[in-house]
């Protein structure tokens, strides 16, 4: 850049040179013409033996160079105009670029001419008006993210609520409970307030995540597996695998972790066939940690309904781990493969 703005023409040079070279060719006509009339009219009177006065002549030769003047005059304004004007054509366009710009129509575009200050200023206002449209879509773009995080972050915090709620139902019902009952489901009550609180904390912090270190990275996967089975195993048969899982270590963020199988617990609660076998599969693959998760749907489920907003928080998570997320669905099966490659 600092070599092409060295090599480019100063526009007052430019300037220069076309109004010389305008005055030295008016000049050169000038005198010309002058001359050449001055020829014409002394050859006119020596054929007609007209003789003239000084005085006589001397007003002759001021008319003549009166009018070679005059012409020339005008030849050098309309010579410079025709060598400059495109110069003059190309500022107005630089000036409609900054009228443009400061409408806010960022898309406008000056072409680029020549190669001195003009392009320059041309450069230096598509540099403001990209620069602009960045900004704009950055913001834009900004304001579509925070809006996705608040709807899957309302939507994963509806899960352990929904679970507390369950617990509570189930202990007013219940007339006598054990200590040992009392504190299962105070425990689990606990936990779920917990996630709550983490879920409203990602909220207010506008998603930021803490990332930890796991050396035995496997113990994590035990235990949220653990936590998944146990979730749900009072009403649905289940089959929770991590064989194909050796030791690792990775980088998880611990909360965002938990919400992919809080939301799987949610759309096997909302969508799975009751006392149907429920299937985790968690192992390790050239692509990654991979988390496979099948059930059986509901028959009584219409064909338009989804695990849409629970896959949608789940695939945003595993983007931040540059992984994917694939499903596979029939009228009897649902299948989620959960993919995690950067860890």
């Amino acid at each position: 850049m600092t070599d092409k703005v060295k090599k480019r023409r100063k526009l007052s040079l430019e300037i220069l040179a076309v109004f010389s070279v305008c005055l030295v060719i008016s000049g050169v006509l000038f005198l010309f013409l002058s001359h050449f009339a001055v020829g014409i009219i002394e050859e006119y009177c020596f054929h007609n033996d007209i003789t003239l006065d000084d005085n006589a002549y001397y007003h002759l030769d001021s008319t003549v160079l009166s009018v070679s003047f005059a012409v020339s005059a005008s030849f050098f304004i309309v010579l410079f105009f025709a060598l400059f004007g495109e110069r003059i054509v190309y500022i107005r366009t630089i000036t409609d670029g900054v009228d443009a710009l400061q409408r806010g129509e960022f898309g406008h575009r000056v072409r680029i001419r020549g190669n001195n200050e003009l392009t320059q200023l041309a450069e230096a206002v598509n540099y403001l008006s990209e620069s602009e449209q960045k900004i704009k879509e950055k913001e834009k773009r900004l304001n579509e993210e925070r809006e996705e995080l608040i709807r899957t972050l309302s939507h994963d915090i509806r899960t352990p609520l929904t679970s507390m709620m369950s617990y509570t139902e189930l202990l007013s019902k219940k007339e006598e409970l054990t200590l040992e009952e009392q504190k299962k489901y105070l425990m689990l009550v606990s936990q779920k307030t917990a996630q709550i609180k983490e879920l409203t904390d990602i909220l207010l912090d506008g998603g930021r995540r803490e990332l930890e270190y796991f050396e035995d990275a496997r113990l994590l996967m035990e235990q949220l597996a653990e936590e998944f089975e146990e979730e749900l195993e009072d009403d649905y048969p289940m089959s929770v695998t991590l064989s194909p899982l050796p030791a690792f270590a990775g980088k998880f963020d611990i909360r965002e972790m938990r919400r992919i199988f809080d939301n799987l617990i949610s759309n096997i609660r909302k969508y799975a066939a009751p006392s149907e076998r429920v299937s985790l599969l968690i192992a390790k693959t050239d692509f990654g940690i991979v988390i496979r998760q099948k059930n059986t749907v509901r028959q009584d489920m219409k064909a338009t309904e989804s695990h849409h907003m629970g896959i949608h928080s789940i695939r945003r998570i595993a983007q931040h781990y540059g992984g994917t997320v694939e499903t596979a669905q029939d009228d009897s099966n649902f299948e989620i493969m959960i993919t995690l490659s950067n860890i």
